[in-house]
């Protein structure tokens, strides 16, 4: 079936039939679709390598100049038995080039983003929610990956989301698996589906980009690539670097930059194509913090972090550039892909390297006891020195010393104690119960991640006839993780947060090995209008725990999965509309966090999901649409509850998330979206997403029967746009209803309506330019406050307005 962006085709007829259409008509076209399944043809899918195709939920037949990716011109698609949808360019114009890469999937249906920071510019406060599955500080429930190859999973200690892997100018697409993530897909973190990032290929001709983005919070970013063009007749790349940094949207404290350098190569070699890319990511971000319900509705502005030093140890716990997050990753793959007339063939090494650090401020010194000062053979140096203790426990401490380093105790008679933060402290915490002269003391306490992966993917397609194909693969990957953690002494907490580089207690200090080998098979056949597939699958996952102190027992634990099957049928009724249903079964392996501490690995088990989705899919020349229902078995899902969270965190503890399985979970319900191009240069675009996931068994404080905490229960987007003659603009407004945000249903979450605003002009530019950009993006444009994505009873705030202007030259 061919498929073209000839908006003068359409017919005055059929224009008139969609607008005319009856209001329950309307409302099912609403609530029905998404433009992601469009089937390509034999011509164009020849001509792919040289042509970046995209599948899409929405604009397609937008007239555009745009220029951040002018190959990104034809709505494609793959013909699926799962829902999936991918981005398009209005969702790329929507968002600034500032903005991070996981923004442009949240009008995709079923799919919810929370960033609490501008621009996503904070890991820490960072979600993602598809059908009652989570990506945040307490779950991994979603796959990731990076041109098919995997992320490392997406967690805040160790893990690594998109944004860190790409450039919002070297994104092609988004292609989002809901529920069912494809057979084929490198995570054993996939229990709710797949996120894919496509980078774009490097251009044909040469070509220099220059941009600048400045906007609210001093938010400023600079972005250059070089495309070499055909450097040879089969060989061409890109070069690229961008400095980005804003300051903290909430308060007068705190701040992230962040620089990144990517270079991609593509080479043509008759049936082989080879591809290479290899990027780097170095980020500092100041961190925001959850509050309690109660919290924001007593003071929405504000999420409890301070912006100046007091002197009172207590009180600076809260002092926001004390929270933050430092990370620096490498990535880097080389694709070979074999193209022949029965067989195709891929083969995929890559490697990741990563290394950061977690920031907290404890208000007070700790007293250790035991350990020893020899310095261990199983540790580095980093950040030690003379008199580093290694090992031990938390036996006490204290916030207020004298004048020759002695701690002090407070004065016996002194009742008083501080309100804020975390309703306040103890009596020792409070300086007036200390006499003249004493001086505060207190830690800064570090979180080393470092991270290493070197792996592989590959896959074998036959076709053994015009009807039967046959796709086999394998994804194997080793990890080796060091996480230890050091307190260093606040040199003079009077004055600033600077500390002492000699930490004065090694806390811990742990490596963890994961080996993953993932083998699946799955045979497609066609009878006439019908497509059958099925599939199995398996994960085969080690994980290895070593204390480099040499005092805790070394651990090994098991996480395979069973067999895990595939299997679904599609059903072309007519050139325009296809009937599809699918079954999966998903799996989640017990994750290296979870034997962090020394949790008894008995009492956690790997999560597994049923996955069931039935679905319809209409394109044509104007119109996408698509419907589809679904429904989910979850058992044994793990959620990682942070150990004081909102109320105040225990520093003491080795332990900063307890692990357990509260039980299954049962989900059921509706994703659709409709994208229609309309009056040859306008698109309108509307999804909707109706979920309802509920607990199924009655574990601890979890209660069988309890909504799922924070999975979003409705919501919907309706979207306008405009491109012709160089001019491009748009609005579009998203809905989430209300939602239960702890698991006893108690914090009924307020419901919230987002709007953005996007407007530009696309200038041909002579005299050595090949064009101009400009542009304009306003996110949150009525300045909405609202409560966004957190861990079950502790909420991060959603960014507040946030205006970016934006100019980009080509040379």
């Amino acid at each position: 079936m061919n498929s073209t962006l000839e908006n003068n085709q359409l017919s005055k007829l059929q224009k008139r039939i969609l607008l005319g259409t009856s209001a329950i008509s309307a409302l099912l076209l609403m609530s029905a679709c998404s433009a992601n399944a469009e089937e390509a043809n034999e011509e164009l899918a020849a001509s792919a390598q040289s042509v970046e195709i995209i599948s899409s939920a929405a604009g397609a037949g937008q007239d555009s100049a745009e220029m951040i990716d002018e190959d990104v011109v034809i709505v494609m698609g793959k013909t699926v038995t799962f829902a999936n949808n991918t981005t398009d360019n209005v969702m790329m114009e929507q968002e600034s080039s500032a903005a991070s890469v996981l923004s442009v999937i949240d009008n995709l249906p079923g799919v919810s983003i929370g960033e609490g920071a501008a621009f996503g510019s904070d890991d820490w406060s960072t979600t993602i929610s598809m059908r009652g599955f989570n990506v945040g500080l307490s779950e991994q429930q979603i796959g990731m990956t990076i041109d098919g190859l995997p992320n490392g999973n997406s967690n805040y200690g160790g893990g690594s989301k998109a944004n860190r892997y790409i450039d919002f100018e070297n994104l092609s697409r988004a292609e989002v698996s809901q529920g069912t993530s494809d057979i084929s897909s490198a995570s054993h973190e996939a229990l709710g589906g797949t996120i894919n990032f496509v980078t774009n290929n490097p251009e044909d001709e040469e070509r220099l980009r220059a941009g600048i983005s400045m906007g609210d919070n001093n938010a400023q970013r600079y972005f250059f690539r070089y495309d070499t063009g055909d450097i040879t007749d089969r060989t061409k790349a890109y070069l690229s670097y961008s400095r980005q940094s804003n300051d903290a949207w909430i308060g007068d404290a705190g701040y992230s930059d962040r620089d990144h350098f990517a270079a991609k190569f593509v080479s043509d070699l008759d049936e082989w194509t080879l591809t290479g890319r290899v990027s780097w990511d170095e980020a500092h971000e100041d961190n925001f913090q959850r509050i309690s319900l109660d919290q924001f509705n007593e003071n929405p502005d504000w999420d409890r972090l301070t912006d100046v030093i007091t002197g009172i140890p207590y009180v600076d716990q809260a002092y926001r550039p004390s929270w933050s997050t430092l990370r620096t990753n490498y990535f880097a793959y080389l694709r070979s892909e074999y193209d022949g007339e029965n067989v195709n063939f891929e083969f995929t090494p890559y490697y990741h390297n990563q290394k950061g650090r977690g920031d907290w401020v404890p208000q007070y010194v700790v007293n250790v006891a035991g350990g020893t000062t020899n310095f261990p053979a199983g540790v580095s140096d980093l950040h030690t020195g003379v008199g580093t203790i290694y090992g031990g426990s938390f036996d006490s401490a204290y916030s207020f010393e004298d004048s020759d380093g002695t701690p002090l105790a407070p004065n016996d008679s002194c009742t008083a104690t501080l309100t804020f933060p975390y309703g306040g402290g103890e009596t020792g915490d409070n300086p007036a119960c200390y006499d003249d002269g004493a001086n505060p003391a207190s830690s800064y306490r570090h979180t080393h991640y470092n991270k290493e992966r070197i792996g592989l993917t590959t896959k074998v397609e036959y076709e053994m006839s015009e009807e039967n194909t046959l796709r086999a693969g394998a994804w194997w990957e080793h990890a080796n993780r060091d996480e230890s953690r050091d307190w260093h002494r606040i040199i003079d907490p009077r004055s600033s947060h600077e500390f002492d580089h000699a930490a004065y207690w090694r806390q811990y200090d742990r490596n963890f090995v994961t080996n993953t080998l993932m083998l699946y098979a799955e045979d497609t056949l066609t009878i006439e209008n019908f497509t059958f597939n099925a599939g199995l699958r398996k994960f085969i996952v080690n994980l290895k725990r070593k204390d480099n102190f040499g005092i805790e027992e070394y651990s090994t634990v098991d996480a395979d999965s069973k067999i895990l099957f595939t299997a679904g049928a599609i059903y072309e009724a007519t050139d325009d509309i296809e009937l599809f249903a699918g079954f999966s079964q998903n799996f989640a392996a017990i994750k290296d966090s979870i034997i962090e501490g020394s949790a008894e690995l008995s009492e956690v088990e790997g999560e597994k999901a049923d996955n069931f989705d039935v679905g319809i899919r209409v394109r044509n020349d104007w119109l996408r649409m698509s419907i589809t229902g679904y429904y989910i078995k979850f058992s044994n899902r793990i959620v990682g509850i942070p150990v004081g969270d909102i109320s105040g965190i225990d520093y003491a503890s080795q332990i900063d998330t307890v692990y357990q399985n509260v039980g299954g979970i049962e989900s059921k319900g509706l994703e659709a979206s409709i994208s229609a191009d309309l009056w040859d240069y306008w698109n309108i675009y509307s999804s909707l997403t109706v979920n309802n996931s509920e607990y199924t068994e009655t574990v601890g404080n979890v209660e069988a029967g309890k909504k799922v905490a924070l999975s979003p229960e409705l919501q919907a987007v309706a979207s306008l746009s405009y491109a012709k003659d160089g001019v491009f603009g748009g609005v579009s407004a998203k809905y989430v209803g209300e939602r239960y945000g702890d698991f006893e249903n108690k914090d009924r979450l307020p419901s919230h309506a987002l709007v953005d605003l996007w407007v530009g002009y696309n200038f041909e530019m002579n005299n050595g330019f090949q064009n101009m950009k400009v542009s304009l993006n306003v996110n949150n444009l009525m300045d909405k406050r609202y409560l966004g994505g957190g861990t079950p009873g502790g909420y991060f705030i959603g960014a507040g307005r946030q205006v970016m202007g934006n100019i980009t030259l080509d040379f």
